[in-house]
């Protein structure tokens, strides 16, 4: 009879989980995953850059600062509040690749907008944001940042 050891082992390893793709809360007690650093109580590939992320409006919108986060959410209006705070809808740590190191995108898994070296979803505030695969940011329902669409933005609802 053979072992299992060895498929037992090779199963464990297949699901270990991708840590790259992220923007974990961090403090002292609670670090980084490779390749990350903890800037502001948040995990962040490079330094803090950019101009920080518009959040809200209109007139009403504000630019938080590179130790902030913009929080959306369907009960309050778009704020900016710390990094490392929890938001109960999505978190933006940038809108646009100006807030990312270089080489990196603004992306978006829905729940969290981080910077990363691979997107499979670009948070952006121009066309110049957008990857040549997916070339305009159209407005996103309820965001005040956009999406990077490959087919252009007919029928999107403006809420910026």
């Amino acid at each position: 009879m053979r072992s299992a050891w060895p498929w037992i082992v090779a199963l464990l390893a297949s699901c270990a989980p991708d840590y790259a793709h992220t923007a974990f809360r961090c403090d002292q007690d609670h670090g980084c995953p490779a390749g990350q650093t903890c800037l502001a109580d948040r995990c962040r590939r490079g330094a803090l850059t950019g101009d920080g992320v518009v959040c809200g409006a209109g007139s009403g919108a504000v630019s938080c600062a590179t130790t902030e986060q913009c929080c959306v959410d369907s009960i309050n209006p778009p704020r900016c509040i710390a990094a490392g705070a929890l938001c109960p809808g999505t978190g933006a740590l940038c809108d646009g690749s100006e807030d990312c190191q270089a080489g990196d995108r603004c992306c978006s898994d829905g729940e969290a907008v981080f910077c990363d070296a691979a997107c499979t979803r670009f948070a952006c505030r121009d066309d110049a944001d957008c990857p040549s695969t997916e070339p305009n940011c159209c407005p996103e329902f309820a965001t005040p940042w956009g999406r990077c669409s490959e087919l252009g933005c007919l029928g999107a609802v403006i809420t910026r």
